[in-house]
C-alpha cells in the first residue's frame, strides 16, 4: 500500500492493480486502482465530506 497526501495526482496505467492510501483530510482511505480509473485523479475516489442526512421536520 502506497501512502499519499497528493489527491491531485493523475492515475496512470502504471498504477493499475496497486492500492493507494489517499488522505481525505482526516484519515487515509484505501483506493484500489482499476483500469477504468486511468486518467482520473486520486482524490476523486477518497471523499472528504460525509453526508449525515437532512434534518427531519416535526
Amino acid at each position: 500500500m502506497i501512502k499519499t497526501w497528493s489527491r491531485r495526482s493523475t492515475i496512470s496505467p502504471d498504477f493499475v492493480g496497486h492500492t493507494f492510501a489517499v488522505h481525505n483530510g482526516n484519515k487515509f482511505i484505501p483506493v484500489y486502482v482499476t483500469e477504468f480509473m486511468v486518467g482520473h485523479k486520486l482524490g476523486e475516489f477518497a471523499p472528504t465530506r460525509q453526508f449525515k442526512g437532512h434534518s427531519k421536520k416535526d
